[in-house]
C-alpha cells in the first residue's frame, strides 16, 4: 500500500506553483504549435509540442508524486480481488453449494462512518467520492446458510486491516435494508454534503451481521431486495421441510409403538400358554411325588411293623434266658448254702466233740 501517496491525494492542494506554472507551459506550447506550426511547418509544430511536454513533466514534478483516482482503485482492487475465493475455502462451501436462486455478491464502499483517525474525504476528479477507510465484503447463499467475509483496511495506514467473517442460518435473519446518509465536509466558507448508502443484513434481534457503507446506485437496492427475498424464500422452505420432517418422524414413532405393542401382545399369549404348561407340569410331577411319598411311607410302615415283631420275640427270649440264668443262679445259691450249712454243722460238731 502506498501510504505517503495516498495522504498526499487527500491533503495536497489539488493547484500549487509548479502545477500552475506547469499548466501555464503546456497550454502556451499548445497554443504556440496551434497558431505558427501551420506557417513554418515542422519546425514551430516541434517547438509547441516540445513546451507542452515540458509544461506537462513540471505539473508531474510539482505534484510530488501523490496517488490519483486510478491509483487508489487499483489498490483497493489488489486488496478485496479474492474475497470470494477466500469464502469458499474459509467456510468450506464451494459452487455446488451455492443457491441457484442467488449467486455469491460481493459488495464495496468507502467508509464515512469510520472510528478512527485520522478521517479524510476526497471527491476525485472521476466525481467518486472517496474516504481513507474502504470495505469489500463476500457473501455466499446455499440451502441453509449464509456466509460471509469482508476485509476492512486503511489507505494510510497498514494496521488498520480487519477481517469480517461468520455464518448465520436463515431462520437466524430477518431482512436487508439500505438508508441513504449524507456526509457533511467544509470547503472554504461553503459546507458541502456528499451522499452515501449504509447497507445491513439484520438478524432476527435486530443486530446487523454485516453492516457497512456502499457505493450508490441501482445494484445496491437490487440486491437488497433479493437477500430479503432469499432470506424469507427459505425461512419459509426450511419451515416447511421441518414440519414435513416432524410428521414422518411422528408416523415411524407410531409404527414402531404399534410393532412393540403386537411384540408384546404376542408375548403375552406365549407367557400365558407356558404358565399353563409349567402349572400341567407341576401338578404332574407333585402327583408324582406325592404317589411315591404314599409307596415310601407305607413300606417304612410295613418295615417298621417287621422290625418291632422281630424285636418283640427278641425281648420274649431275653427274658426266657434271663429267668433260666435267675433259675441257675438260684439253684447254685441254695446249693451252695447247703453246703456250707452243712460243713458248719459239722465244724460244730466236731467242735462239740472235741
Amino acid at each position: 500500500m502506498e501510504t505517503k501517496r495516498n495522504l498526499k491525494y487527500f491533503t495536497a492542494p489539488p493547484f500549487n506553483v509548479g502545477t500552475i506554472i506547469g499548466l501555464v507551459v503546456a497550454v502556451l506550447g499548445l497554443l504556440y504549435w496551434i497558431i505558427f506550426g501551420g506557417r513554418r511547418g515542422g519546425a514551430n509544430t516541434l517547438v509547441g509540442v516540445l513546451l507542452a511536454i515540458v509544461g506537462v513533466a513540471i505539473m508531474i514534478f510539482s505534484s510530488g508524486g501523490k496517488s490519483n483516482d486510478s491509483d487508489i482503485d487499483y489498490q483497493i482492487s489488489e486488496r478485496i480481488k479474492n474475497l470470494q475465493e477466500l469464502n469458499e475455502k474459509k467456510h468450506e462451501v464451494f459452487e455446488k453449494s451455492f443457491l441457484k436462486q442467488r449467486k455469491p455478491i460481493t459488495l464495496r464502499g468507502y467508509d464515512f462512518e469510520a472510528k478512527e483517525e485520522p478521517f479524510y474525504y476526497k471527491k476525485g476528479a472521476d466525481g467518486i467520492n472517496r474516504t481513507n477507510y474502504f470495505i469489500g465484503a463476500n457473501l455466499i447463499f446455499t440451502s441453509e446458510k449464509v456466509y460471509l467475509l469482508g476485509r476492512r483496511f486503511s489507505l494510510l495506514d497498514e494496521t488498520v486491516d480487519e477481517e469480517l467473517n461468520g455464518q448465520w442460518f436463515y431462520n437466524e435473519l430477518d431482512k436487508a435494508t439500505v438508508e441513504e446518509k449524507e456526509y457533511e465536509y467544509k470547503k472554504g466558507d461553503r459546507t458541502l454534503k456528499a451522499k452515501y448508502s449504509v447497507f445491513q443484513i439484520l438478524k432476527q434481534d435486530g443486530d446487523p451481521i454485516l453492516k457497512m457503507c456502499v457505493d450508490q446506485g441501482a445494484d445496491i437496492d437490487t440486491y437488497t431486495d433479493q437477500i430479503t427475498r432469499v432470506i424469507a424464500t427459505r425461512q419459509k422452505e426450511l419451515a416447511k421441510r421441518a414440519e414435513e420432517t416432524a410428521q414422518r418422524r411422528a408416523q415411524f414413532r407410531a409404527k414402531i409403538a404399534a410393532e412393540k405393542a403386537a411384540e408384546a401382545a404376542a408375548a403375552g399369549e406365549t407367557v400365558e400358554d407356558a404358565a399353563e404348561e409349567a402349572v400341567e407340569t407341576v401338578a404332574d410331577k407333585a402327583e408324582k411325588v406325592v404317589d411315591a411319598a404314599a409307596e415310601a411311607v407305607d413300606t417304612a410302615v410295613d418295615a417298621v411293623t417287621d422290625k418291632t415283631e422281630d424285636v418283640a420275640e427278641a425281648v420274649d427270649n431275653a427274658v426266657d434266658a434271663v429267668k433260666d440264668k435267675a433259675a441257675d443262679v438260684v439253684d447254685a445259691a441254695a446249693d451252695k448254702a447247703e453246703e456250707v450249712v452243712a460243713d458248719a454243722a459239722d465244724a460244730i460238731a466236731k467242735k462239740l466233740d472235741d
